[in-house]
């Protein structure tokens, strides 16, 4: 029993040690990096416009794919949007491994002299959960959230919705002029997305594993149901044992008296069976009294050794 338990611990440690090497070799490279020192990858986004719709199309720090991120306002014309690097807004405050791109630099017109507009931006790379911060060097606090409506909408897809007043804290000209530029760019917690990804990455490789550990054990016992029937089928073609010789039961003993009592009697039974030959005797040349004397005295000698003889006289 403890083999059997220090096996099933030592395949579970092996398990799990190769899922998780195989878990950080699946991540992409700019995640790994990001998450233990600085992030290679700096991705600049490419600008296209369609009406008032600019549109940035990039490949972010946590994916391998391109996505696009539509901006739009309200009560003002958008000029253009740009891409801006991270490090002309590096801070204390803020790490850049939660943003998972550059910042963009918003510039709008045609806003009522202090008043304010409003920033649409829409992608099916947010989450219910991603933030949209604006950077402002000349205030106090360079970083603020702007306090975003986070809207959804079909097909997986947020919109980030950012209030921005003429002349306010997040406007970075800070003049009331009609004239709104923002810099900033929508945030997620990179810890959250990594642990997020690592725990679905898991326990992806945990059930794929899971089901071809199932698949094998039923395959097992198929192969096994196989092998016992094979047998039962080889067993019941084999030849009948032949057949047990009895035992020899050992003969009853007699006694002695009674075995020379049977040997009598067969011995009488076989004497009486047996041809009775007349006995001659022969004398040398002599009178005839004197023979047929002897003879007769020889005869009668004999009778009484002669059963046989016994048997005819009677």
């Amino acid at each position: 029993m403890t083999k059997i338990t220090n096996r099933f611990f030592k395949r579970t440690f092996l398990t799990l040690l190769i899922s998780s090497l195989m878990m950080v070799a699946l991540m992409p490279q700019t995640a790994v990096w990001g998450a233990f020192g600085e992030d290679l990858e700096k991705p600049k986004p490419e600008f296209t416009r369609e009406g008032d719709v600019i549109t940035a199309k990039l490949i972010p720090r946590a994916k391998s794919t391109s996505v696009s991120i539509h901006f739009q306002v309200s009560d003002g014309r958008l000029i253009d949007v740009e891409g801006m690097d991270f490090k002309e807004a590096e801070h204390p405050s803020v790490d850049n491994k939660d943003f998972k791109s550059e910042l963009f630099m918003i510039k709008i017109d045609k806003v009522s002299q202090g008043g304010e507009v409003k920033v649409s931006i829409t992608s099916d790379f947010f989450s219910s959960s991603t933030q949209y911060w604006v950077f402002n060097r000349t205030s106090k606090e360079p970083w603020m959230n702007a306090d975003v409506q986070n809207l959804s909408l079909p097909d997986l897809v947020q919109k980030l919705v950012v209030s921005i007043k003429d002349g306010g804290p997040m406007d970075s000209d800070g003049v009331a002029d009609g004239r709104i530029s923002i810099a900033g760019g929508p945030k997620d917690s990179f810890w959250g997305y990594a642990l997020g990804t690592l725990f679905i990455r898991f326990f992806g490789i945990f059930l794929v594993l899971s089901i071809l550990m199932i698949g094998m054990i039923i395959s097992g016992k198929v192969f096994q149901k196989f092998d016992r029937k094979k047998a039962k089928m080889a067993k019941e073609i084999q030849l009948p044992p032949a057949a047990a010789t009895p035992e020899i039961q050992p003969a009853e003993t007699v006694g002695s008296e009674l075995a020379t009592a049977i040997c009598v009697a067969l011995h009488l039974h076989l004497s009486e069976l047996r041809p009775t030959a007349t006995s001659h005797f022969f004398t040398p040349i002599i009178s005839p009294w004197a023979r047929q004397g002897r003879e007769r005295i020889m005869n009668a000698r004999s009778i009484p050794t002669n059963r046989g003889n016994r048997l005819q006289n009677r």
